[in-house]
């Protein structure tokens, strides 16, 4: 067996694709309904591999680990700089403050953790990183340690111990975050999660009627009617009574099609197309007339629709203001769904539009075509990335890392990664502004995370294999229970601070809290506890302001430890 596998072991690229695609693979087991994501089992992956074949792993260039580490942090910063930069608001600035709390917890705490138990420095960035659940920290951490002047052989001992502790507490790290914001926390504050989430939907809906097309976003339908019972009535009487649920879309009269208006009088045996609210159709549907079969009067209101990248003008209103803002060239668009850094995020009267928000808009083409130069910029369908434009970021980041400020004598760097996540940062947010000036499908960049993050992962943790062994037997028990307190009093501080100082909806928190740890899955298992899309409303702010400050916390675990 040994013998069929030499061929993979001797070659460089060859062991990289192996960790990588074994790495995902066991990244995507579940064990009672939890897997280990991407970082976890390729770093795993790359370790088991690295023990076990020893000195048998070829070299594997260091360059390739850093290129890897520089697409991922890019498209961390690519991706979050439009929330970051609008998370600086006053609307957001709780919800922000969460990711700050816990990011400097997180930060004490793993100071304090490692002298009370001793841990070497490589351990140390290991349970930081890992009890924070932030792979990229130790990127950042690596760039720091370059920085120190230490011996190859040294080097080599401290990055291997990081790795093995971060593979070591990341799981728990997640499991822990997990259970806290779906179990733990709401008990620790006295809530039922699902109570509090029907309290907080209720009062949104209540919001709701307040008021125009657009905040309806619940499943649309059309449907034709034969006017009878509204002949004499004009549209505006028929939509009042319709309310915000529902728009007359089109009418015709003996096969032409009438310019729709508020004053347009209807006549018997007109044919009236009507969008909207199924029960609010339902309901009002006697006073018009029959239902008949019309498809052409309806197919482009079934359709796809229009994605819209929001424009600069509406970041920071609530979907309420934005409507009123619209005003009538709003009036017949219907809401389907709000993308926000690839979540899809609850839609209501006070759900606050971002930089970078993706809206789905339904609606006749002639409204849409009308109002899309105020919504905002329509997403491009191309998929062809612009690789001039992110080859150039990459290289703005690059060269912002080589720069050194001198403080008190010390050298003080952003190294190479902490250049790429500015880069990133600036780039992504001035990209969400001006999405049409340059072509970067969310794709483009989210391979660059996946592969990117896969890559740094399973190299890592071909490099740390050879002397896992001896780590964990040195630090095994002390090293687990170190992670569980870095993972779990910055959660604990940022549930009191965010309950009882800054009085934060616990639904929201819990959401707030997954975001500053940056998981995506203890927001959907607080979702799924509260029965309610609703926490995704406190994660997207700190989920960007959480990637950022975890990821630059890489250099400062160095300094204190």
């Amino acid at each position: 067996m040994l013998d069929l596998l030499k061929p993979i072991i001797g070659t460089p690229e060859a062991m990289l694709f192996l960790t990588v695609a074994l790495g995902v693979l066991l990244g995507r087991q579940k064990l009672a309904g939890f897997s280990f994501g991407n970082a976890a089992g390729t770093l795993i992956a790359g370790t088991f591999l690295g023990a076990v074949f020893g000195g048998a792993v070829p070299d594997l260039s260091p360059t390739l680990k850093s290129v890897a580490f520089l697409l991922f942090v890019f498209a961390v910063g690519f991706q979050s700089g439009p929330q970051f930069f609008a998370s600086l608001g006053r609307s957001t600035l709780p919800q922000a403050l969460i990711a700050v709390v816990v990011a400097v917890v997180g930060l004490f705490t793993t100071a304090l953790v490692a002298r009370l138990f001793g841990l070497d420095q490589g351990i140390a960035i290991g349970v930081a990183a890992g009890g924070l659940t932030q792979t990229a920290m130790l990127g950042t951490a690596y760039g720091a340690l370059n920085e120190l002047g230490l011996s190859a052989d040294a080097l080599r001992k401290v990055q291997g111990d990081a790795a093995v502790a971060f593979a070591l507490t990341y799981v728990f790290g997640t499991i822990g975050v997990v259970l806290f914001c779906s179990q733990v926390g709401p008990r620790l504050i006295g809530v039922n999660l699902k109570d509090a989430a029907q309290k907080l939907e209720a009062e949104q809906a209540k919001a709701l009627t307040t008021g125009g097309e657009l905040l309806d976003f619940r499943s649309l339908v059309a449907r034709v009617f034969r006017v009878d019972a509204a002949d004499g009535k004009t549209v505006g009487e028929l939509e009042r009574k319709f309310g915000p649920q529902a728009a007359v879309q089109r009418v015709r009269r003996n096969r032409a099609d009438l310019m729709v208006t508020p004053d347009l009088l209807l006549q018997r045996g007109d044919l009236v197309s009507v969008q909207g609210y199924r029960p609010a159709i339902v309901k009002v549907a006697g006073q018009i007339g029959k239902e008949v079969a019309a498809e052409e009067l309806v197919n482009d209101l079934l359709g796809d629709g229009a994605e819209v990248i929001v424009h600069p003008s509406f970041a920071g209103l609530s979907l309420h203001d934005a409507v009123a803002k619209l005003g009538a060239v709003g009036h017949g668009l219907f809401l389907r769904r709000i993308r926000r850094q690839s979540h899809d995020i609850p839609v209501t009267a006070q759900t606050i539009l971002l930089p970078g928000d993706t809206l789905s808009l339904a609606g006749p083409a002639d409204r849409l075509a009308a109002a899309l130069p105020q919504i905002g910029t329509v997403a491009n369908n191309n998929n062809r990335s612009d690789v001039a434009f992110l080859a150039a970021g990459l290289l703005v980041g690059v060269l912002i890392g080589l720069l050194t400020l001198t403080v008190a004598g010390l050298p003080i760097t952003l190294s190479a990664g902490g250049g790429a996540l500015v880069a990133g940062l600036i780039f992504g947010w001035w990209h969400a502004r001006r999405p049409e000036r340059s072509n970067v499908p969310v794709a483009a960049t989210q391979i660059m995370w996946d592969f990117g993050l896969a890559s740094f992962c399973a190299l890592v943790g071909l490099t740390a294999g050879p002397q896992a062994i001896s780590a964990m037997g040195s630090h095994g028990v002390t090293l687990l229970l170190a992670g569980v307190i870095v993972t779990l009093v910055p959660q604990i501080v940022g549930l009191f601070v965010g309950h009882f100082v800054l009085k934060i909806n616990p639904v929201l928190l819990m959401g707030a809290l997954a975001g500053a740890q940056t998981q995506d899955a203890a927001m959907l298992a607080a979702s799924d506890v509260a029965e309610s899309p609703a926490p995704a409303l406190g994660f997207t702010v700190p989920y960007a302001i959480g990637n950022i400050l975890l990821t630059i916390l890489g250099p400062a675990v160095v300094a204190l430890t």
